[in-house]
């Protein structure tokens, strides 16, 4: 999990108040289970356009927080909307999927 998530970043970004970190992270938690949650809407849809502007959306929003692991799968499945190609997608949303829920665990 160290390498798919950046503590220090999490911390500068709460000022050193765990308390503060916990509630970041759950807040982070809850919106990217409904931005997955529309996600697979729209790579069920094979709709590029919005499969790529919720994966940036994803992408910019896990980096905030230090979930570097999730922000590269995202960044990684933008790529792909960008070009149309939608193919390897629901793989990709697996991909997210999983490492969410490492972030969860580690909001708990």
């Amino acid at each position: 999990m160290a390498q798919n998530f950046d503590q220090d970043q999490l911390r500068q970004l709460a000022g050193g108040d765990q308390a503060f970190e916990k509630e970041l992270l759950q807040l982070f938690v809850g919106d990217t289970e409904n931005s997955l949650l529309q996600l697979e809407t729209a790579i069920n849809a094979e709709n590029p356009t919005t499969v790529e502007s919720l994966a940036h959306y994803i992408k910019g929003a896990s980096a905030n927080v230090g979930a570097v692991g999730l922000s590269k799968a995202a960044a990684q499945l933008e790529a792909l909307a960008k070009t149309g190609q939608l193919k390897t997608a629901p793989s990709s949303l697996r991909q997210l999927q999983i490492l969410h829920q490492e972030v969860k665990r580690l909001a708990r």
